[in-house]
This record gives C-alpha cells, sequence and structure tokens, in this order.
C-alpha cells in the first residue's frame, strides 16, 4: 500500500468511530466514501443467506472502498470486528484527489491490481457455495457495466 496515498487521504478525511460489531458499509450500497483505518479492526465478508464469509481482515494504515469509488458500488461488506477509529472521506473528494494527481493514480492502480490478486487466491481456494457468490457477483457487474472491450 501507499504510505503516501494513505496519508494524503487521512489529512483529508472525518473521524469517525465505528463500534464492534457495526457495519461500515454494505455489499451492492452505493459507494459513497473511502475509509482509512486509524485504530481498530474491519473485516471484509461476503454476506449471503446462509452464512458469513470472511475475506479479510484489516487494520491501521489500510484504506477501504477504494475500488468501490471508482466503480460507483461496494463488493463486499465492511464490519467492525473491535472498536475503531476510521476517517471517512466523501467518494467526489476522493475522485477529485485522483484526478489531480497521477502518483495517487498510479498508487491507486497498484492497489487494484493487488487486490486482483488477493481475490484469485481466494477463488482458487473458496467453497462452492463463496464460488457461486463470486459468479453471480460478476455476472451483476457485467450486467450493469458491459462486458470488457466493447
Amino acid at each position: 500500500m501507499s504510505i503516501d496515498l494513505f496519508r494524503e487521504l487521512d489529512a483529508i478525511a472525518i473521524a469517525t468511530p465505528v463500534e464492534k460489531g457495526s457495519f461500515v458499509f454494505s455489499s451492492g450500497d452505493p459507494a459513497s466514501a473511502v475509509f482509512v483505518i486509524r485504530t481498530g479492526k474491519i473485516a471484509l465478508i461476503w454476506a449471503d443467506s446462509k452464512e458469513v464469509s470472511p475475506l479479510d481482515t484489516f487494520g491501521p494504515g489500510a484504506i477501504l472502498g477504494l475500488p468501490a469509488v471508482l466503480n460507483g458500488e461496494y463488493s463486499a461488506t465492511a464490519k467492525a470486528v473491535e472498536d475503531s477509529e476510521l476517517g471517512f472521506i466523501p467518494a467526489d473528494k476522493v475522485m477529485d484527489m485522483l484526478e489531480r494527481s497521477p502518483s495517487h493514480m498510479h498508487a491507486t492502480m497498484k492497489l487494484l491490481a493487488l487486490e486482483v490478486a488477493r481475490i484469485r487466491g481466494i477463488i482458487a481456494n473458496a467453497p462452492d457455495h463463496t464460488l457461486l457468490h463470486l459468479a453471480d457477483t460478476a455476472v451483476g457487474a457485467t450486467r450493469r457495466f458491459g462486458a470488457c472491450g466493447r
């Protein structure tokens, strides 16, 4: 992760306390903001009607919701696993910052590439019900944004 990108986002963030067990955002919600984790831990989860499948847990120094701001919708649910302090940065401020700074846009693209690689690893080791959920999510995204290369 780019330390400079985190610092730049953190500098314009609004302090937001989040209690353990609270949801930060939910899969399918419009992307309203990016969050930096100042203290505590936040889990990204797939939530379906049968169970909750954790993807990963993030702590201080992490950035959450950046891919969502670029595509318009959160693709996972974020839940506090301990009392946390987040920095809330409205989506429009994030986009303005990225448009003005090629170095921050480059850092964002690198983060997205790492995210794709991480998700590929999760998919390779996922149980069948999680793969079905991922396939449904991908079909929905394709319908919403169109197929690549068009």
